[in-house]
């Protein structure tokens, strides 16, 4: 389970343009992610694609008000608005990116489903 002071379970953007988004407010465009598993979710222009959800309980409170606004930038949205939009969660599209755990946990967790 990721925290604010350790990220166990991390998402790196590869695609040059959202690494450069995204590493403004992420170094290294590495973000902590709910989950290894992707899901469905329906982005703006782009209909519905595979998709990590950023895990908000692990970033700080400087990078939720920059991250609200880019999205207010990007999505043309007025501050309040792209604050509450971070009650739906904040999806990650899955294309050009790579997934990594350090969380034992979810590993065994895992194992012990395939029983």
């Amino acid at each position: 389970m990721n925290t604010k002071a350790e990220w166990l379970t991390t998402a790196t953007i590869h695609d040059e343009h959202r690494a450069v988004v995204w590493g403004s407010i992420f170094p290294g465009a590495v973000l902590p992610i709910k989950s290894m598993l992707m899901r469905k979710a329906s982005l703006p222009g782009r209909g519905v694609e595979n998709v990590y959800m950023l895990d908000l309980d692990a970033i700080s409170d400087e990078q939720t008000d920059r991250l609200v606004n880019m999205m207010s930038e990007l999505f043309n949205l007025p501050i309040g608005e792209a604050r509450m939009e971070l009650h739906n969660g904040v999806p990650i599209l899955a294309e050009n990116v790579s997934v990594c755990t350090r969380d034992q946990g979810l590993f065994f967790s895992m194992m012990d489903d395939d029983s």
